[in-house]
């Protein structure tokens, strides 16, 4: 390491390498960052480094660092944790509480309000492992100062921030801010979590990196008793609130198990109109009212969470390339029929906005029944998913990993979803790149081919 300030971040160690600042500018950033030091003698050194940079204004510098420091550290973490954006305030025994909300719903002002009755963790982002353990961020707090153009940062300690309680910090809470004037004290009410899902899927970073992101934040949310809402005009009267919200012991969360989401066997019968699920990459199902909640990726690795509601979780579960009767008898054997109209109408016209909305889609042509099937060979390995898989062959000692990235990737994880014929495989491919099959259906078999000359994958 070529600095000598270690901070922790998030769980990470992220060393700043001040070795081009004057000594003024060097103190600033001591002074600012002094509430999240560690031990700069640790073995190993620090995880990620990001230098402070010169040249301009202290308070531009502060300013810029603290948002490199933030990226760098969530970097870091990415599909390790899930990351709120949020403040983060600990009681004394280590129970903290989340206080999520965008930029502007006033998560710093209440930090510093509560802060000076807590303990603060973090102005910025609340990091979750999958034990329930935080890892805590004691950034700077960036304040606006009168007549100054870029904010101030200031230590938690120079604020009278409270220091962290010793021991683990565990997440018990999860609190949506709203700010509202005319509000009297501070109203909270329990959120259900599918109408909080969407809220909390906008304010989490690299969620889609996560295993199993829905099922993730539920099982978050289950061990704290829930999520609720806030609603105050001035933020002291948050204090009386921070215990009321938080769990009194939390367990561990508990992820629950995937449910069967991926494409079913096609079924035979006429070639009428079919449709298949669009694979999601997480599903939640939420009771009470039966909904369900589907995680879906684009191209650019962006998530989208959309939940089905009425006769919708139905129809997803029972798509599995089947034809609109199919769809009709899940939906009256969910439901029953429907009064005052007509059950088919009613199908039709859900399916219809469920394929708009890129849920469903048009299934592959039925597969004969003496299409071979493509699989991976037993003995091939793999890791990672799209955009980046690493395969080796662990029957040739002298086989080299082969690392697959892009379009190679997708079609790696198509075929680890299960055997399927090459109709499928396209399909696949083109449902998680959202791209017409036929256009990339010469390129996926030619792949598929040059896999099997590499005894990767065998087709039968």
């Amino acid at each position: 390491m070529t600095g000598n300030l270690v901070i922790a971040a998030l769980g990470v160690r992220v060393g700043i390498v001040c070795d081009g600042l004057d000594g003024d500018s060097r103190a600033a950033v001591e002074t600012a960052w002094q509430d999240a030091r560690t031990d700069a003698a640790h073995v190993g050194g620090p995880d990620v480094e990001v230098v402070a940079g010169a040249g301009g204004s202290i308070r531009a510098l502060l300013s810029s660092l603290s948002q490199r420091v933030t990226l760098a550290a969530i970097e870091a973490q990415r599909g390790r944790l899930w990351m709120l954006h949020a403040a983060g305030i600990a009681l004394p025994d280590g129970r903290v509480v989340a206080l999520v909300g965008p930029s502007g719903r006033g998560k710093t002002t209440a930090s510093r309000v509560l802060g000076e009755a807590y303990g603060y963790v973090s102005d910025e982002t609340v990091a979750i492992d999958a034990e329930g353990r935080v890892h805590p961020y004691r950034k700077p707090l960036s304040i606006i100062e009168p007549g100054e153009s870029d904010k101030a940062q200031r230590a938690p300690s120079a604020l009278g921030l409270g220091s962290l309680p010793d021991g683990e910090l565990r997440l018990a809470g999860i609190l949506l801010l709203d700010r509202r004037e005319g509000v009297d004290g501070a109203v909270v009410s329990d959120v259900d979590l599918g109408d909080a899902l969407e809220e909390l899927v906008a304010q989490s970073s690299y969620l889609t990196n996560l295993p199993a992101p829905l099922r993730t934040i539920a099982a978050h949310v289950a061990s704290v008793g829930g999520v609720r809402r806030v609603s105050y005009a001035d933020a002291a009267a948050l204090v009386a609130v921070i215990p009321e919200v938080a769990a009194v012991s939390p367990p561990s969360p508990q992820v629950s198990k995937s449910v069967s989401s991926g494409h079913g066997p096609v079924a035979a019968g006429t070639s009428g109109r079919r449709l298949c699920r669009v694979p999601p990459l997480d599903e939640l199902p939420l009771a009470d009212p039966d909904r369900l909640a589907l995680l879906h990726i684009d191209a650019d690795h962006a998530g989208t969470v959309r939940v089905l509601a009425g006769i919708a979780p139905a129809l997803w579960r029972a798509a599995d390339g089947v034809e609109l009767d199919a769809l009709v008898d899940a939906a009256v054997s969910a439901h029953g029929v429907p009064e005052g109209t007509d059950a088919a109408t009613a199908v039709a016209s859900a399916a219809d906005e469920l394929v708009a909305a890129g849920v469903l889609k048009e299934s592959a042509p039925v597969r004969a029944p003496d299409s071979p099937l493509w699989r991976i060979h037993d003995d091939v390995a793999w890791t990672g998913e799209s955009p980046r898989v690493v395969v080796l062959a662990l029957a040739n000692p002298a086989a080299s990993p082969l690392a697959l990235e892009g379009s190679a990737a997708l079609i790696w994880t198509a075929l680890a979803a299960g055997p399927g014929c090459s109709d499928d495989i396209v399909s696949r491919v083109a449902a998680s790149a959202e791209v017409d099959g036929d256009v990339i259906r010469d390129d996926v078999e030619s792949f598929l081919g040059a896999l099997r000359d590499q005894e990767l994958v065998f087709a039968g």
